[in-house]
């Protein structure tokens, strides 16, 4: 299948560049596409996920954000949503800021991951591909997912990911004293894989994670 807007060939040169490999020609796209799996420790599973291996162990994405929805005719992300978003639902963090923590009041600056609020609730209430114990990844294992890639190459394993915001993680910011900040990951172009802190009651995009 052909995807519109890349230039396969020059993708598929930066990459063997990079990776100090040969390439075959005559199937650019194919070989592009299985280059960008194995340079960044990633298999599709055909069934709408994606396994990424982080330091020997393997890790479950789902293909889709948040709202979209996976369509196996063409391995790729459906969507009604205007402009960019393809269907993808925007989060909060936390719903309320009030006091410490708001509705997250488990998050401190010693247990700064999420256990509870909107964006942790989407993803642990997710069931796909027959599995559950889905999360929200770490602010690490959405920076280990962007790295070493470009936003034209992230979407060809990740596509109809938006750009026009960020992805919460699951990490508070245990520098900020009230806790109402949270880190957020980049899939932008030009900002790929940058890192920001954001006020939880913001609203950002969500891609779940397991085990």
């Amino acid at each position: 299948m052909k995807r519109k807007g890349w230039s396969y060939s020059v993708l598929l040169l930066a990459l063997c560049g990079a990776l100090a490999v040969g390439c075959q020609k005559d199937d650019e796209e194919s070989d592009l596409f299985t280059l960008l799996l194995q340079s960044s420790g990633l298999r599709d599973a055909g069934n709408g996920t994606v396994i990424q291996n982080i330091s020997g162990t393997d890790y479950t994405w789902l293909k889709c954000a948040q709202g979209q929805v996976w369509n196996a005719a063409l391995n790729d992300c459906a969507g009604t949503g205007g402009g960019t978003t393809y269907g993808a639902q925007s989060l909060a963090f936390c719903q309320v800021l009030t006091g410490n923590y708001g509705d997250c009041s488990s998050l401190d600056a010693v247990n700064p991951v999420a256990t509870s609020g909107a964006a942790f609730s989407s993803c642990a209430g997710t069931t796909f591909a027959g599995l559950t114990g889905w999360r929200l990844p770490s602010k690490g294992e959405l920076a280990a997912l962007a790295a070493l890639q470009t936003r034209s190459s992230f979407l060809l394993v990740f596509p109809q990911t938006p750009d026009d915001k960020h992805f919460w993680s699951g990490s508070g910011n245990p520098d900020k004293a009230d806790g109402s900040e949270a880190f957020t990951v980049s899939f932008a172009e030009g900002t790929m894989g940058a890192e920001n802190t954001i006020s939880k009651d913001a609203v950002h995009y969500v891609r779940c994670i397991r085990p």
